[in-house]
């Protein structure tokens, strides 16, 4: 959890929000589907000086260049994470575990 204080008071922000932004952020993203459960992408750590990382694990449709597609999902999280909480991103790590078809 990451805790963050203002003038009013505290306020925490859960490993899962961390993990809910990046699966939404990946479920908009065309061409890469989830390893597991039904938009399920994401698996979120915070170390001890509550630095963040993510890692993505996703298959990709069949064809679509690898490099491209991984960086713009780094990117995208990235961004949505830093936007939505102030929080930087420190790692985003891609485990890319199959291919699908491209007929799907």
């Amino acid at each position: 959890m990451e805790l963050k204080k203002n003038d009013i008071g505290n306020y925490v922000i859960s490993e899962k929000a961390f993990k809910d932004i990046a699966n939404i952020v990946c479920s908009n993203i065309k061409n890469i589907y989830p390893t597991k459960k039904e938009k399920e992408f994401a698996e979120c750590k915070l170390n001890k000086n509550n630095d963040l990382s993510l890692t993505i694990a996703l298959r990709i449709k069949q064809g679509v260049d690898i490099v491209k597609l991984c960086s713009k999902i780094q990117d995208e999280v990235k961004e949505s994470i830093l936007l939505m909480t102030g929080i930087e991103c420190k790692r985003i790590d891609i485990d890319i575990q199959g291919f699908e078809n491209s007929k799907k």
